[in-house]
């Protein structure tokens, strides 16, 4: 049935088009179909838009409400507005001394709408924003943009402009003045070129490792007594300084001292530089040298 009636609208024998400028017209399982677009209210089958009045003033179209008859607008609540009823029954909504009603809001004689480019001015235009000049400046509030100016026409606008610097771990970020930010993200360090992952270990130092809440500009010391290589066999016991630097011993330090060290590793660092520390961020509970 369906496939039927729409061939014979694609004909021309089945017209669908009510004519109406609020409605989207289409055909479901073989019937017309007339959707009320937002905003218009279809009131004994003529189109009102929002805050559109009935001719004698009394009744306001409010879809919100009931999009198929008019709200009551006797009194239509608006403290900007006299309202009153004439001797033929007729509403009126006298509009107050200082005062545009601008879309059903009312708004004091020069206060500026949100974008910064038109106003309400009571001597050109009661009943709606007037613009202001197109050399003053304003905020369109995108910060990809420069040099914000109104149009004339009550909008602001600005020169588009992008920012990105090809790195991966840094974010790509407009001053709205023509200029760039690049901070780093939270969870890496960008050492010498190279955007590195939160905690792991220098390739080519064991005894430092990237820790974004110290600095994520350079790698950080791991903490002293922290068990590394110093790839000298003759000094089997081998800790981090503190300072950066991998110091072996031939003697274990902390069992001469009689204390009981506490690595500060999950597993004892090895040459995978993909190896991440699990570190203790509120301080190391190992003993330390001196």
């Amino acid at each position: 049935m369906f496939e039927f009636m729409l061939a014979l609208m694609m004909l021309g024998q089945i017209d669908c088009n009510d004519n109406l400028i609020c409605t989207i017209d289409s055909i479901e399982n073989g019937d017309c179909k007339h959707t009320l677009i937002e905003n218009y209210c279809l009131i004994e089958n003529t189109c009102y838009k929002t805050y559109e009045t009935s001719e004698d003033g009394c009744g306001i179209c409010l879809p919100q409400k009931d999009p198929y008859k008019f709200s009551d607008n006797k009194n239509d609540d608006l403290v900007c507005t006299t309202d009153q009823q004439d001797e033929s029954g007729r509403c009126l909504h006298i509009l107050k001394k200082d005062y545009c009603l601008i879309d059903h809001m009312c708004v004091l004689n020069g206060s500026e709408d949100i974008n910064g480019c038109r106003a309400c001015d009571t001597s050109k235009d009661l009943y709606g924003w007037t613009p202001y000049d197109s050399s003053l400046s304003c905020d369109d509030g995108n910060n990809c943009t420069k040099n914000d100016h109104c149009d004339g026409l009550g909008e602001c606008r600005g020169e588009e402009y992008s920012c990105n610097d090809n790195i991966d771990c840094t974010l790509d970020l407009c001053d709205g003045n023509g200029g760039c930010q690049y901070p780093i993200k939270n969870n890496y360090c960008f050492i010498n070129g190279e955007c590195i992952e939160d905690l792991l270990v220098d390739p080519t130092n064991e005894c430092k490792y990237c820790n974004v809440l110290a600095d994520q500009n350079d790698w950080t010391n791991v903490v002293n007594g922290t068990k590394c290589n110093d790839g000298d066999e003759s000094t089997p016991f081998d800790y981090c300084d503190g300072k950066g630097k991998c110091v072996g011993y031939k003697t274990d330090p902390f069992s001469d001292a009689g204390t009981e060290h506490t690595d500060v590793y999950d597993t004892e660092l090895g040459s995978d530089t993909n190896e991440k520390m699990q570190i203790d961020r509120e301080g190391c509970s190992c003993s330390t040298l001196e």
